[in-house]
């Protein structure tokens, strides 16, 4: 059933830097939102993000199961570490919201089947923050697919490996949010190489992790750490076997001493290559009129469905959900298909433990 309401009133549970830099002002920026809560453990985070962008009336807590009892919510947003997301998810469905999760969806295949069942009972909507879909090259290169320019789709590159940019803060070095460096950047390129291939069943992983620059922080954009802080992979790669027989290579890392840092999926089908770049590049590859060519799409040029004032992905994110609540449609990023990305990470978690090729079902 369509659902009339004007205002949908939202509550942000998580206040760290991706709810300063992302969420919130991607909320602010709808017409159709209205931040009536903030939560966390450290409260006085949430009234620091209260005042700083001007939330007076938004009721502040330090614990969650209280604003889910307490605020007037329609949707809550998660913004956690990642091993609450389940359990903070299922208690917000629970209470009558719709959710929008941080990414991953969860640390393993069995808490986001917990999360869409709750979501299925509940009746309420559920996705997850992978945003990088809504960018312009994102939606273009999808196109291209979908249109079949690319031919059969047979291998393809998730990037996600930068020089020198470990993330310190937090407890993303401890390994109190379920890992390094595959369970923060690894997803996001893992999730669109999914997408734009439309391929969501893995056969097998076969990966390995590293710790071998993690006691070298000189050179860190962010600045160094302590010696022994430093617990968790930087680095891990992996070769993912589709059930169509599709290679998927993943490659990830906060430091390496690899300076193509800028590329992000790469597909190769049987008519045509191309490569997305984080600088909003789009690259195609191919054979035309019995010639090799390369070409280069401005993104920039109007007229094109794809580039018409173009939206920020942290806004279109929040826009998109709104607009699946109110027309009582499926989410442009499905919980199932953010099930799959966490399905894939959690075996080559348990690949590289083990040394072995990990099988799924």
């Amino acid at each position: 059933m369509k659902d009339n309401k004007t205002i949908y009133k939202v509550g942000l549970i998580g206040c760290g830097w991706i709810a300063e830099d992302k969420h919130i002002p991607g909320l602010i920026a709808n017409k159709d939102v209205e931040i009536t809560a903030l939560c966390d453990l450290d409260v006085e985070k949430a009234k620091k993000l209260a005042g700083l962008f001007g939330l007076e009336k938004a009721q502040v807590y330090s614990d969650y199961k209280k604003l889910l009892t307490e605020a007037d919510t329609d949707i809550i947003l998660i913004a956690t570490p990642n091993p609450l997301h389940c359990e903070m998810t299922v208690a917000a469905l629970g209470a009558g919201n719709h959710v929008l999760c941080e990414k991953p969806m969860a640390t393993t295949k069995a808490e986001c089947e917990e999360m869409i069942a709750a979501a299925k009972a509940s009746d309420r909507k559920l996705t997850v923050g992978y945003q990088w879909r809504y960018r312009p090259e994102a939606l273009y290169i999808k196109e291209m697919c979908e249109k079949g320019e690319l031919g059969e789709i047979y291998y393809a590159k998730a990037h996600a490996a930068r020089y020198r940019a470990v993330p310190k803060w937090g407890e993303y070095l401890s390994g109190k949010n379920g890992g390094g460096v595959l369970i923060d950047g690894a997803p996001h390129a893992l999730d669109l190489t999914l997408w734009t291939m439309n391929n969501y069943e893995p056969a097998s992983v076969k990966a390995h992790t590293y710790h071998k620059m993690a006691q070298k922080p000189e050179g860190n954009i962010w600045g160094g750490w302590a010696e022994d802080e430093f617990k968790v992979e930087d680095s891990g790669f992996a070769i993912i076997t589709m059930k169509n027989g599709a290679t998927v290579y993943l490659e990830a890392a906060w430091l390496i001493n690899m300076l193509s840092g800028d590329m992000k999926t790469t597909l190769c089908g049987t008519e045509a290559g191309v490569d997305m770049f984080n600088d909003g590049g789009v690259r195609i590859n191919g054979i035309a009129h019995g010639k090799p060519y390369v070409s280069e799409p401005d993104m920039s040029i109007p007229g094109a469905p794809f580039a018409i004032r173009p939206v920020a992905p942290m806004y279109r994110e929040t826009q998109e959900f709104i607009k699946a609540i109110r027309d009582d449609e499926e989410p442009f990023i499905k919980p199932e298909e953010a099930m799959v990305v966490t399905q894939i990470i959690e075996g080559i978690y348990e690949s590289a433990r083990s040394g072995k090729e990990v099988f799924f079902e």
